[in-house]
Parts: C-alpha cells; structure tokens; sequence
C-alpha cells in the first residue's frame, strides 16, 4: 500500500543548526526533534510522523516515499535519529538503479552526496546518542563505496576511476592510523579492486602505487583479523567467528587478485628500484620500506635488495636491514657470517615479542633458502619468544613440511595453526587443500611407480622363459 505524503506545516519555526556539537546523551525523539525546531509541538509531532514513514517506506521498498520523508528530516530534524544517514544512502542507491530519466539520476545521486556531507558535519553530536558510535573513516568509507556503485553510471556526476581511488585512499589512510578497528572487509576489498583497475590502465606508470595498495590493504585485513583473535582468547567465540567471516573473504581475494595481475614480476620490482637507489640511498625510510616491499615480492635474494640492506644497516641498523644482509652471506655461502647478521637482528629488538617477529621472519627467509631444518628451528624459537604468533609459525611449519613432501606432519600443523590462530584459520585451509592434492598426487604418482616396476619384473621373466626356456 502506499504511504500518503506528510503535510508540511507552513508556520514551523526552524532555528539554525548550531555551531558546536550538541550533546544528546540519554534524550528521545521529541527532545532531538524539538531541539532544532524551538521545542515546537507540531514540528515534533510531524517529525514523529516522518520517522514512522520513513521507516514504513523503507520496510516495503518504497524508495520514492522513504525520500520524502528522508529530505523532511534532514532539513527539519537532522538530529532524529542515526538511520537517516546510515540508511538515507540505500535509498538513494536503489533510486538511481532503478531510474532511466538521466536527469533524475544526477538530482538523486547529487543529493545522496548531501547525505554524506550532512553525516560528517554532524557526527560528534549524532555520537553523543547513537548505540554504535561512527568514525569518520566510517563516513568515508561508506561514501567511497556508494560512489563507486552509482557515479559510474550516472551522467554529470563526474565520476572518474581516479576519484573513486581517492575516496578509498583517504578513508583507509584514516583507519590504517586507528589500528583499523572501524572498516568494513569488503571496503577494503572493494579498495583493492578499484586500485586493480588503476593498476590495469597505466601498469608502467602505477606499478609502485598497486604495490604499496596490495600491502596496506592486505595488512589493514590482517589487522582486523588479529581482532578475531583477541576475541577467542576472551571467550567470545560468535564475535571471532563473525570477524573472520567477514575479512578472511576479502583477504583471501586481495591475495588473489594481487596474484593475477602481474605486478609482483620480479624483473618489474628489481627494475623500479634499481632505478630509485641513487635518490634514496641516504633516506632510512624510504630504504626500509623499499626493503620490506621487495622482501614480500620474492625480490629479496637480488643484488639490489642488498645494495638497499647495506645502505640501510650504514644509516641505521635495524633487524630489516640486518637480516637482508643475513640473506646476502647466506647467498655467499657465508654460513657463519648469515648467522652473525641474525643473531644482531635479534640483539636490536627491543623485546621478546619483537624477536619472536624476527625468528618468525628469519625462519621465512631459511624456508626461501630452502634451508628448512633452520626454518622449523627458528619457527619453534619464535613460539618460545613470542607464543601470540604460534599461529603463524605453526602454519611456516606447516609449509615447511609441505615442501619436505612429510605431508602428515603438514597437516598436523595445518590443523595446530588454525586451533592457535583462528585469525588463520581460512589460510590454514586453503594450505591443508593443497597439500590434501599433493598427498593425493603423491599417493597416484607411487601407485604407478610400483605398478611399472610390476610390469617391469613381469617382463624381464618373459624375456628370460623365451630366452632360456625357464
């Protein structure tokens, strides 16, 4: 049925929204209502009448209504409630899905981008009273999605692909300095995409930008996972099990899509920064980080990945650059000297839990050099340094073994990591199905191997009872 429009009563006295933040802790509908119309009896009782039909038109997906109402509020009553901006935008997204009149797209597309600016002028007091307090970055994120649905296919909103990049980069930028503890997975999913889709129109031009993207991106994942964690070790196994629902997807397809684009060619990274050493040779932090993105694109037994760790230990030694050059006497067939330069990795951590960082990543590097009786070592050291990332070493066990063919004892700290870690979990499996395919593979390759050597026994005693007559 469909809802009667709201009169709008002509004589209603409207004040000036405030310069400071109101604070509206432990108020209702009326106060908020009346707040922004003088305390009116008929602005709050009309305002009520706009909040039931808002919602009544949003339960029966009449959009056009739920407008009315929706435009009502935010003029007369911005204060209402939180629903007008977190679910104003749904609004208008189904609007222009549904809209063939060009025109009317942009009016609805155009005031869906006043929602969100109205949202961040009013967030602090919107907070004071909302049961889920929102962040900017939230706002943000929330807007860089919404306009990467809708402006692609509206004519004169101006979208372009770089524009939709920026709102991303800006909203993760903000959360990446809270701990990413506020964005949702498939924003940072979605992030990735756009920045994919970047990469693809320029490759030469937007190799380093997609690098950098695929790393923070990926670690912003990680970070909200390590929050399922602390929730199994608190006992709160429905908050975990929901965390790693929703970013162990979005994870699993950023390593993927990463993966099929082509960008992490080993050529390509060694060429960037060979190019780049010159001007960064005397800046620490551009060393460092050069250093930790080539190590992460299997670059980090190149000539120039050196060159960057020697420049780095010169300026400033720290465990990165410390274990570069471990990596290069390692190359060298310097066992001894490798060992100096790890052992000095540990000595510049600060604490144990920063060594068991350091032996988890110097195990990573034995694991690359295929020196895997060190790599197992060292994993089990950073347990004993560090038991918060048994998880990640158990799963580098895991590995370690797959690539010994031991396959049971993979499976086993398959099954050790995602118990420790359920941050891992979803990477545990998709390690254990591998390896369950290399067990099977392994499994046929022995059974025809004995079948041959069968058929060769068989033969070789034909060929003797017709040679012989035995």
């Amino acid at each position: 049925m469909k809802l009667k429009k709201l009169a709008v009563a002509s004589a209603l006295a409207i004040s000036a929204t405030p310069l400071l933040a109101q604070n509206f802790e432990g108020t209702t509908y009326d106060d908020r209502i009346g707040y922004s119309n003088n305390n009116n009896e008929d602005s709050i009782k009309i305002g009520k009448q706009n909040i039931s039909l808002f919602q009544q038109s949003l339960q029966n997906q009449e959009y056009g209504e739920a407008r009315i109402n929706l435009q009502w509020l935010l003029k007369n009553a911005p204060y209402a409630l939180t629903g007008i901006y977190t679910q104003g935008p749904f609004v208008y997204y189904n609007l222009i899905s549904k809209e063939t009149d060009q025109a009317k797209k942009l009016t609805y597309f155009n005031e869906m981008m006043e929602v969100f600016a109205a949202r961040e002028k009013n967030l602090e007091a919107l907070n004071t009273f909302a049961k889920t307090k929102s962040t900017l970055g939230d706002v943000l994120a929330l807007k860089a999605d919404y306009y990467n649905w809708t402006a692609p296919n509206t004519p004169g909103s101006g979208y372009t692909l770089n524009k939709s990049y920026e709102n991303y980069s800006q909203a993760i930028k903000m959360i990446n300095e809270k701990g990413g503890r506020e964005i949702e997975g498939s924003v940072l999913q979605n992030f990735f995409l756009v920045s994919d889709a970047m990469y693809k129109s320029a490759p030469n031009a937007l190799r380093e930008q997609y690098l950098q993207d695929y790393l923070d991106s990926k670690d912003a994942c990680e970070k909200m996972l390590q929050l399922a964690k602390e929730a199994k070790a608190e006992g709160d196994e429905e908050k975990a099990n929901k965390l790693v629902a929703k970013y162990d997807g979005p994870l699993a397809l950023i390593e993927q899509t990463f993966s099929a684009s082509g960008a992490a060619d080993r050529e390509q990274i060694i060429g960037i920064y060979t190019k780049k050493f010159e001007s960064y040779k005397d800046d620490i932090n551009k060393l460092n980080s050069a250093i930790n993105l080539m190590a992460q694109n299997d670059c980090d037994d190149a000539d120039i990945y050196y060159q960057y760790a020697e420049a780095a230990y010169a300026i400033e030694p720290n465990f990165t650059s410390a274990i570069g050059l471990a990596q290069k006497a390692q190359t060298d067939g310097e066992m001894e000297k490798m060992l100096d330069y790890y052992n000095k990795a540990l000595e510049l951590a600060s604490s144990d839990e920063n060594r068991g960082k350091i032996c988890l990543k110097i195990a990573y590097a034995l694991t690359k050099g295929k020196q895997y009786t060190g790599a197992l070592t060292y994993a089990q050291k950073a347990i004993g340094y560090n038991a918060d990332i048994a998880g990640k070493a158990n799963l580098n066990m895991a590995n370690v073994y797959a690539l010994l063919g031991q396959y049971p004892e993979a499976l086993e700290y398959c099954a050790k990591a995602s118990e420790t870690d359920i941050a891992l979990s979803g990477a545990a499996d998709r390690l254990k199905a591998n390896i369950q395919k290399a067990q099977a593979n392994q499994a046929a390759n022995d059974k025809a191997q004995k079948e041959y050597a069968e058929y060769l026994k068989r033969k070789k005693a034909e060929e003797a009872f017709w040679s012989g007559g035995k």
